[in-house]
């Protein structure tokens, strides 16, 4: 019997290094048939329920097709786009698309806990252009929406799928061999053994020197009025290229204050507690939370570039940042294809 999986995120839970694994073919199983459609966008699939409805249905269509022309035990499609989607347009799409899987397919996500989830996210939404203001902003925003609240998001899938929502902590020590790769081939093939090539983690959050310059760059792409798709693109892969040259001293991480901890800790408690009992069955998201106050910093540290970086290296850093807006105002699919090489960059 073919198994779809569903891989809906979190962002910022190994969603990339999962998609590098299977879409660079690093996992081999023993006796399934793993199919990752690599010529289909996944995060299309996400986007046509929510920001792009014009996208609707053809990725999901796309996907059928693939669905049927591949041979196949065990199919992903994964986006952590879906994160932000309702589950019951995501449940209708599968309905209307993929009608034969519609009551097998099986959802699988990734949680972080909250106060590593803050810091992780604030990263990743400055690196992308999402957002290039302060720490705190973010963080309060985040409260206010409800997006810490994992217990009533994770309902809401649940009420759609069941028992077929599979649910893992990502902490490392609840990970098969601390591994999130390792973790999701685990759940998708049960006993089925498989070979593992090592991969690389592309996606670590920036230290502090070299995301002031992020920032410094977003904030000019966004003052220029460069599409959002052409930033995200951007920032992925700088951020990919600053990871491969790293610096032979790293600097400070980015850490919580004082003050945004203690607002993290009084709202996300009773979640974690929830968390605990409800979906990993062991203390895990609370001694998670408890665990986090010992990074706190006292002050919220800077992250204007001239406090990590010379004049004359800003003087270059903007020059780099004139050439390369030149660029950014193409149309995104063009703009992609420049920045993503078919070789590694050596």
């Amino acid at each position: 019997m073919k198994q779809l999986f569903l891989h809906i995120g979190d962002c910022k839970t190994g969603s990339t290094a999962i998609q590098d694994m299977l879409t660079g073919g690093q996992a081999t199983p023993k006796h399934s048939r793993l199919l990752f459609p690599r010529q289909l966008h996944h995060g299309r699939l996400a986007l046509s329920l929510g920001q792009r409805p014009d996208l609707y249905p053809k990725p999901w269509q796309n996907a059928a097709r693939r669905l049927e022309e591949e041979s196949w035990d065990v199919a992903v499609l994964s986006s952590e786009l879906f994160e932000f989607c309702n589950p019951v347009k995501v449940a209708r799409a599968i309905r209307e698309n993929l009608p034969k899987y519609a009551e097998t397919v099986k959802v699988i996500v990734y949680v972080r806990p909250h106060a590593s989830r803050a810091l992780a996210q604030f990263s990743e939404r400055l690196k992308l252009g999402h957002s290039t203001g302060e720490m705190d902003e973010f963080v309060l925003m985040y409260l206010e929406t409800g997006r810490f609240d994992y217990m009533a998001r994770l309902a809401l899938w649940r009420a759609e799928f069941g028992e077929r929502l599979i649910v893992r902590p990502f902490v490392r020590k609840f990970l098969a061999n601390g591994d999130v790769r390792q973790d999701f081939l685990r759940q998708i093939l049960g006993d089925d053994p498989f070979d593992l090539a090592i991969g690389k983690n592309h996606n670590r959050s920036l230290h502090l020197p070299d995301l002031a310059v992020m920032r410094l760059l977003q904030r000019r792409f966004v003052a220029a009025e460069v599409p959002m798709e052409n930033r995200v693109t951007f920032g992925k892969l700088f951020g990919r290229l600053l990871h491969e040259r790293a610096p032979r001293q790293p600097g400070e991480k980015l850490a919580l204050t004082r003050e945004l901890y203690d607002r993290i800790a009084q709202a996300c408690r009773a979640d974690a507690r929830q968390m605990d009992k409800v979906w990993v069955g062991a203390p895990c998201f609370v001694p998670a939370l408890d665990q986090a106050e010992s990074a706190v910093v006292p002050l919220a540290q800077s992250l204007e570039a001239n406090e990590y970086h010379s004049p004359e290296t800003l003087r270059q850093t903007q020059v780099w940042a004139d050439l390369i807006l030149r660029q950014m105002g193409d149309p995104a699919a063009e703009f992609i294809k420049r920045l993503r090489p078919k070789q590694p960059i050596p």
